[in-house]
């Protein structure tokens, strides 16, 4: 592990409007990167209590075209109620690349892999340093499908499963697209990215919203969260077309693996869709992934749709969402 920035911060904005009896809460925020068994460096955004050890560890995984430092509000006000938050950045993503312009390049081979080999590194790092501590993994958008891979695949042990913005492809519409991304690496090869591609992506989402001047309102209702989305050369890149087709792989991986789910079913589950996110179908496929765990016989299923766009942490309502979740995971942690 290489540590190559920390720092301490009091927050307490939060906590204190909750209890305003406490002091302050120093928190350590820190960054790092750690190896997998890829040899691929893991860049890690890590935000601590350091009054006490934390009531439980969230472990962030983030969507596409995004970064970990998006989370760093949430991760703040899950510290200032004693939880550890680590978030880490995906190949091609946040503080992985050397500079903006590579934003969205990706392994041309075993990106998947790489990327569910990141997070078991992730998971492992944090069970070797506070290994008596309850991990729970949040995975958005596609760091959802990555959650639901990983804990599919791998025996670890885990306190609780929040799955946000997650979505369902149609198995004919996955082999057609599969079929598409093999022809254009085939003609353009895997690093090229196309700008009118990845337009056609996004575009497809946003024809939904009216008086859409971006292509981004469907990540969100709150016009100010769009703006910083637009504005950060982090968020909202062209991917290479090694990106698309891991991406289409990795669904289908997860779809197989899904098919017999043997982990504890007394696993809390927690399910969030927006009421208007395209990406899941309008909270449709919510509906859909909940069923998928339910007829696996999950005894603590929960699916809530929320007023919302695709990221609900960065809704006009995420105080109360951020309410909402650390109330879960505040029960979660009596479930055994």
């Amino acid at each position: 592990m290489i540590n190559f920035e920390t720092s301490f911060v009091k927050c307490a904005k939060v906590a204190k409007k909750n209890n305003p009896g406490m002091n302050d809460l120093l928190i350590r925020q820190t960054s790092f990167r750690l190896q997998s068994s890829t040899k691929q460096d893991l860049v890690v955004r890590s935000k601590l209590p350091l009054q006490a050890n934390p009531k439980g560890i969230v472990l962030i995984i983030p969507g596409m075209a995004e970064h970990a430092g998006r989370y760093d509000d949430f991760a703040i006000f899950l510290a200032e109620n004693h939880f550890g938050v680590y978030a880490c950045d995906h190949p091609g993503h946040g503080k992985s690349i050397p500079s903006p312009a590579e934003a969205g390049t990706f392994p041309a081979k075993r990106g998947w892999q790489i990327m569910l080999e990141n997070v078991r590194a992730l998971y492992t790092y944090i069970r070797k340093n506070q290994p008596e501590i309850p991990v729970f993994i949040f995975g958005h958008s596609m760091g959802s499908i990555i959650a639901r891979h990983f804990t599919a695949l791998y025996p670890v042990y885990i306190q609780g499963l929040v799955l946000s913005g997650s979505f369902i492809m149609d198995p004919r519409v996955l082999n057609m697209a599969l079929l598409f991304m093999n022809i254009k690496i085939l003609f353009e090869g895997a690093d090229h990215k196309s700008k009118w591609f990845n337009r056609t992506f996004y575009r497809a989402f946003n024809r939904h919203f009216k008086n859409s001047p971006t292509l981004f309102e469907w990540i969100s209702s709150s016009r100010e969260e769009v703006d910083e989305y637009v504005a950060d050369p982090l968020c909202g890149f062209d991917c290479s077309n090694a990106f698309y087709l891991s991406l289409l792989k990795g669904i289908a991986s997860t779809n197989l693996a899904e098919q017999l789910l043997t982990y504890r079913k007394t696993l809390p589950v927690l399910i969030l869709s927006g009421h208007e996110d395209p990406v899941g179908n309008f909270g449709k496929d919510a509906v859909k992934i909940h069923k998928k765990y339910y007829e696996q016989n999950f005894q603590n299923l929960s699916l809530k749709i929320f007023p919302g766009r695709h990221e609900l942490l960065h809704e006009k309502n995420k105080d109360a969402i951020y309410k909402f979740l650390l109330d879960w995971l505040l029960a979660s942690l009596e479930i055994k």
